[in-house]
């Protein structure tokens, strides 16, 4: 077919020539990019879940660059202007990106020579124009976001032409059949994969190392192109970026799957063999803490995966420190769901997961002679491995085989940020199993609703668990599932008992009652101390124990803490206010010294901690103490108290002992604030806090599991005659009404799967700028830094001078961060002679950190007679002085 010179336009140009190498082309033509990221398309695994053929998928995925015709795009780079086509060079022209461009150009021609694409559906029903739209906007929209509509006039006919030949040629490329019309929830699902496709095949289409550029005579004849030169380069490309097809073990029970389980717990036994609804699956695990309910969740998923309902899995959890627990955990199991050939990446995904050694030394090169030996070395190793293309980004990781990571990087594929639909690509086609997921405010909760019905919707299963889940939560998350099932019907939810399996299908739902653990019924009792003062004479008696003191708030951690060490007593601290190299250091210790295999001489310690400790992380104390919380937080920290079976136990009385102000029939507005302050300023409905010890106390144990539900359930019932006495009621509407808000909140910025990847359904905006999580209190990240050789370095570089090198600095800078709220500390000015170091400290930042002076500040720290010390100011302007240490973390003065 006659090309009309389009050979000569340019897709890529950004060559890295090979060294030595003198003649490498300046620029990639278009057709060739366009038929290498097709190709990847077609060989991605799982894209023939979207339910097109794959020579309708190429041709689709194809047309994603078409708007580069533009003159306006090729003008971009002077050298590769396609004289020959477009004549002279021309710099002025009409600018408008070229994937609106591309947008208006496939438009324009989805009644012509893009007709033949589509064909009638069964019942004779032709496309309309709006819907032949939907999927050439999924193609268009592959920058991350979907493109607004411009005006065609721009086009000018010379573009049209060649627009047209170039679907002529693809056509003559693929020759596929037409896409008969599928019904509306068909298609809404095939737009969303078609975009997350799209963009996922172009990411790795677009990398130069396995798509090296070619001359313009090579795309001559485009077919032979495609089957001789972009086939197999992808089919490399997809290996070398750790997404090849693995070959899936067959299913061989809890046992087989874990060393350490000799015999399956009640849990685990019911989900090897329980009979699974048909399609999609979303399974509520509701046990006991210690049952085994991460492992039964594992257990099910390669059940799953072996019934060829899922490629692979992901984890959420709560915070980073969960997550880095759940990646240990998982990296010696996870090759057991693959057969013994597979290479499957396991991969570890937030926002500091290049910052955790154990994760980056699994990185394992993409590419290269340091690949195979890499892989050899995790194989003998038996450690995880994940290609370092995947590992480089949060949302490259969610395409891994094995993915584990913060709630958050799951959560983001349902909201309106650039390259959502890669997220959704990437746990489309895998069990998402949610620890944890009591632990939802009304935002998330709303978020984890619309999650659930895309991930349903797109053909994946799901695996949520919890030990203290209420029926109203759990009903809520029931019905989002089976919407995204098309089921528009709710199936009420009558089960009660406890533990409780309940499995949802499009066929119905089933609630199954589990017995407990053998030995894990517990009847913890329950003891109050009317304040801090009390609980502190109950800990410094407590010396050779383990013990645990959970505070509400950081500054109330710092300051037991240092009282407890004015006593003699050598209180280790643990909170969110460290940096993050002092944080992961004090994490693996804490792990090491309370974990299960934690020795007697390093358990006999007292841990004074926030909430990071009460999630997920397998920790077991003698004694433990803390400030009143809701019911479900205060049986979550229940459950680190005599965790494990040991021989002995220097304290021989399981209880828990709960400050709080007694919780009286009339209690005044001041209630809770007179004992514990900063517990009011984090849990802002005071009713719930007094609901919660009024039925604790009254009962006087936790009684597991037998009494769960009875605690759970009366303590969050708000619609009782007497759950809210007269004085907390102002305090109670207050956090009500917020809690409305944030819904709200999340409604709004939330995707809608039936609006479908449109600029017009949702608010489409940065990832920093649409929160997974709604803060009361805004924050600022403080980069800490410390003079050395005349020059601001990272706090990190000051213990490990390997990251004081050039090549570590940006990783040794987000080592060093902390995330403080803004109203305490807003400013941290430079120095008095030190501004020119600052300066140029800040210069080797990113462009988006070097401008966010207001959001990423840099505080530089002295060693003073008192500690490290730095100024700063608040929001108010008033100046402080802020300490930081590796004992307490960030602290925050007034200046004297």
């Amino acid at each position: 077919m006659h090309s009309d010179g389009l050979e000569l336009f340019w897709g890529k140009a950004r060559p890295v020539p090979d060294e030595g190498a003198t003649d490498d082309p300046l620029m990639h033509p278009l057709i060739a990019h366009m038929l290498d990221v097709a190709a990847v398309a077609i060989l991605l695994p799982g894209s023939g879940n979207c339910g097109l053929d794959r020579r309708q998928l190429g041709l689709l995925v194809a047309l994603h660059d078409i708007g580069k015709l533009m003159p306006a795009f090729q003008a971009k780079v002077a050298k590769c202007w396609p004289e020959a086509v477009l004549g002279p060079f021309r710099a002025e022209h009409v600018q408008c990106p070229h994937d609106a461009a591309g947008l208006a150009l496939l438009d324009l021609m989805v009644d012509g020579v893009l007709a033949p694409l589509f064909g009638s559906g069964p019942d004779g029903k032709r496309w309309r124009p709006s819907l032949k739209l939907q999927l050439l906007r999924a193609v268009a929209g592959h920058h991350g976001q979907p493109v607004p509509a411009i005006d065609r006039g721009i086009l000018e006919q010379g573009t049209i032409a060649r627009a047209q030949t170039l679907v002529a040629m693809l056509f003559d490329v693929f020759r596929p059949p037409p896409i008969l019309r599928p019904g509306p929830d068909t298609l809404r699902r095939l737009e969303w994969m078609l975009a997350g496709i799209t963009v996922h095949a172009d990411w790795i289409g677009s990398r130069q190392e396995w798509f090296p550029y070619v001359n313009p005579n090579t795309v001559s004849e485009p077919a032979e192109y495609f089957w001789n030169h972009a086939l197999p380069r992808a089919q490399a490309a997809i290996f070398r970026a750790g997404l090849g097809p693995m070959a899936l073990a067959p299913f061989a029970g809890t046992v087989r799957l874990f060393d350490h389980i000799r015999e399956p717990s009640p849990v685990q036994a019911l989900l090897e063999a329980a009979a699974l609804p048909s399609g999609p699956v979303l399974v509520v695990i509701e046990d006991m803490t210690g049952s085994g309910k991460t492992e039964a969740a594992l257990v099910l998923a390669q059940r799953l995966m072996a019934q060829g309902r899922g490629s692979g899995l992901f984890v959420a959890l709560p915070t980073m420190a969960t997550a880095n627990a759940m990646y240990d955990r998982l990296a010696m199991a996870y090759r057991r769901l693959f057969q013994p050939s597979a290479r499957p990446s396991l991969a570890l995904a937030h926002g500091r997961a290049r910052l955790d050694e154990r994760f980056v030394a699994a990185l394992a090169p993409d590419d290269g002679p340091d690949a195979l030996s890499a892989v050899r070395t995790m194989d003998e190793t038996a450690e995880a491995y994940c290609a370092a293309w995947l590992g480089s980004e949060a949302r490259r990781a969610l395409m891994a085989q094995v993915g584990v990571g913060t709630i958050d990087q799951a959560l983001m594929a349902v909201l309106p940020v650039r390259f959502a639909t890669v997220r959704q690509a990437g746990l489309a086609g895998k069990v998402l199993i949610v620890d944890e997921c009591h632990a939802f405010d009304p935002y998330m909760r709303r978020e984890m609703v619309a999650l659930l019905h895309f991930h349903a919707a797109m053909g994946g299963s799901a695996i949520l668990l919890s030990a203290t889940l209420t029926h109203r939560v759990r009903q809520e998350l029931t019905d989002a599932f089976r919407k995204g099932l098309g089921v528009a019907d709710p199936m009420r939810l009558s089960g009660m008992a406890y533990p409780l399996v309940t499995l949802v299908g499009k066929s119905g739902v089933e609630e199954r009652p589990c017995a407990p653990r053998p030995g894990l019924a517990r009847s913890i009792a329950v003891r109050r101390l009317a304040d801090a003062d009390s609980a502190m004479g109950v800990v410094t008696a407590a010396a050779g124990a383990a013990v645990a003191w959970i505070r509400n708030t950081v500054d109330e951690v710092i300051a037991t803490a240092r009282s407890l060490r004015a006593q003699g007593v050598e209180a280790l601290v643990f909170h969110a206010r460290f940096a993050m190299v002092d944080r992961l250091m004090i994490e693996r210790d804490v792990l090491a010294r309370f974990g299960k295999d934690g020795g007697e001489v390093g358990r006999s310690a007292v841990l004074v901690a926030s909430q990071v400790i009460e999630q997920s992380l397998d920790l077991d104390f003698d004694v433990l103490c803390t400030d009143l919380a809701p019911m479900d937080q205060l049986i979550q920290r229940a459950g680190r108290l005599r965790r494990h079976r040991r021989t002995a136990r220097p304290v021989d009385r399981e209880e828990l002992l709960v400050i709080s102000p007694e919780p009286v029939a009339d209690p005044d507005p001041r209630w809770i604030q007179r004992v514990l302050p900063g517990t009011a300023s984090v849990y802002r409905d005071p009713a719930l806090l007094w609901r919660t010890a009024r039925v604790l106390f009254r009962h006087g144990r936790i009684e597991s599991p037998a009494g769960l539900r009875t605690l759970i359930e009366e303590s969050g019932d708000a619609s009782a005659p007497d759950a809210v006495p007269e004085g907390l009621m102002a305090g109670s509407m207050d956090a009500t009404g917020k809690a409305l808000a944030a819904g709200a909140a999340a409604d709004r910025n939330v995707l809608s799967f039936d609006a479908g990847y449109a600029t017009d359904a949702a608010l489409w905006e940065r990832e920093a700028r649409t929160p997974t999580r709604l803060e009361d209190l805004p924050c600022v990240t403080v980069r800490l830094a410390v003079m050395q050789d005349q020059k601001v370095l990272p706090w990190a570089a000051k213990a490990d001078r390997s990251l004081a090198r050039e090549s570590e600095r940006h990783r040794a800078w987000a080592l060093s961060e902390v995330s403080v709220a803004r109203y305490r500390l807003a400013g941290c000015p430079p120095p008095v002679g030190l501004e020119v170091a600052v300066t140029a400290a800040r210069a080797g930042w990113s462009r988006w950190e070097r401008e966010a002076e207001d959001q990423v500040l840099l505080l530089v720290l002295r060693e003073t007679e008192a500690g490290w010390r730095g100024a700063g100011r608040t929001e108010t302007g008033h100046e402080i002085v802020i300490g930081y240490d590796q004992i307490y973390g960030l602290e925050i003065f007034r200046d004297q």
